[in-house]
């Protein structure tokens, strides 16, 4: 006889889209790109935040180097730091307006800065806290604000 799991309200998250096979992919090839920032930044993926009672899960983000606590003897089930980048890439069943918004609440809450990513467009949006959008497709994903630069090539590939 098989058992099937039971799950409480509190489980099913219907407003979550599951990230999709080019969603994992994406955030695999962006963070090891952001890797290359280890001296200045520390990213990590899927980080629960909440930032002021406002609860959000980016996809990555980066802190500058040092502004978490480095202690693998204690962890932490929820972030209450603003990272300066957050990224969030559009699921294939998501609509992109709730995350243009959620972005808005990001800048809010003092992440410096937010990459919106389309994989069905190839395309990657800045969104500088100082306000403003860029969008680009290729060349070089440049954030003044928080001195990076990737290939747009490199997070597609």
């Amino acid at each position: 006889m098989t058992t099937v799991p039971v799950l409480s309200l509190d489980d099913i998250q219907e407003d979550q889209p599951m990230p999709s096979r080019n969603h994992a992919r994406i955030a695999q090839n962006l963070g090891a790109l952001l890797h290359a920032f280890r001296p200045r930044y520390e990213t990590y993926q899927q980080l629960s935040l909440d930032l002021d009672g406002w609860t959000s899960i980016p996809d990555l983000c980066a802190y500058p180097t040092g502004t978490l606590p480095n202690d693998w003897a204690n962890d932490e089930d929820v972030c209450r730091v603003a990272p300066a980048l957050v990224v969030e890439i559009l699921s294939p069943k998501q609509n992109l307006q709730p995350l243009l918004d959620k972005v808005r609440q990001y800048l809010s809450h003092g992440v410096k800065s937010c990459w919106v990513i389309v994989p069905g467009t190839g395309t990657v949006s800045l969104f500088p806290a100082a306000g403003g959008s860029r969008s680009v497709v290729e060349g070089d994903i440049v954030d003044p604000v928080l001195d990076l630069r990737v290939p747009v090539a490199g997070v597609f590939a």
